[in-house]
């Protein structure tokens, strides 16, 4: 079964949200592998702290060193 993980800055998604990207995930992997609807999937949302978060050069957080 499938595993998709997704690596965010912590504090960036609401519960909604979590939500709306597990099912959104899980229903493009199902529709790209003309799987049933009730097959199952894994989604893992992790959360990076800011200050171990990068991103074109620098770190995310403004007080990291």
């Amino acid at each position: 079964m499938p595993i998709a993980k997704v690596h965010i800055p912590e504090d960036m998604l609401t519960p909604e949200q979590r939500r709306e990207i597990v099912k959104g995930i899980h229903e493009v992997i199902l529709t790209v592998e003309k799987r049933p609807l009730d097959s199952p999937t894994y989604v893992l949302i992790n959360e990076v702290p800011a200050c171990d978060w990068g991103f074109t050069g620098r770190v995310a957080a403004p007080n990291a060193k």
